[in-house]
């Protein structure tokens, strides 16, 4: 898989609300905060994150950050934050961060992993859109002391049913941060 092809995938820059998956601004919920998906959870996108993912895929993780980040505009933000890596993960590495790392090195923004999962809930990897996910309040959390008065910009790999994502934005909030946006590779096209 090279950065070409990788361009050759994503296509979707439109921002949608994180809520519902509705246009942004969004008329039903009035402090959304945005996302912008870059494929469809499908295919070979489908194909490309689990390689990605489960086959220790920090290079294809990168070379995502910086298509994504030569796609769309840098975020006025003090830095990015990844959505933590679950705690009952047996991955060697957080995915979401080096997607992070990746959009840092073409805008040149930081990149703090400010969360953590604060318990080990069940993961939704997995999960059948049939199932209601849904997270505690409290499922993840603020970490370390860089979240208060910061404007962040939130990263991760997919957005399915939008609970974790969701959980990120309550968290980086409930730290004292702005959330000015966030984005993903690829959205289940089920629910958005």
């Amino acid at each position: 898989m090279c950065e070409a092809c990788l361009e050759s995938l994503s296509g979707m820059t439109a921002k949608f609300c994180v809520s519902c998956g509705g246009g942004y601004p969004c008329a039903t919920h009035e402090n959304a905060v945005s996302c912008v998906a870059f494929s469809s959870y499908r295919g070979v996108n489908r194909d490309v994150i689990h390689v990605m993912k489960y086959n220790c895929g920090r290079r294809i993780a990168l070379m995502m950050g910086r298509v994504m980040a030569r796609s769309i505009p840098s975020p006025e933000v003090d830095f990015l934050v990844p959505v933590p890596l679950h705690r009952n993960s047996e991955r060697e590495y957080n995915q979401a961060e080096q997607i992070a790392e990746g959009a840092s090195r073409v805008w040149g923004i930081p990149v703090r992993n400010a969360l953590r999962w604060q318990s080990a809930s069940e993961r939704q990897a997995g999960k059948k859109n049939t199932t209601l996910r849904t997270l505690p309040d409290d499922a993840i959390m603020p970490f370390g002391s860089e979240l208060p008065g910061a404007r962040v910009f939130l990263v991760d790999d997919v957005l399915t049913t939008g609970s974790t994502m969701m959980a990120a934005i309550r968290a980086a909030e409930n730290g004292g941060a702005r959330v000015r946006g966030s984005m993903v590779w690829s959205v289940s096209a089920s629910k958005f």
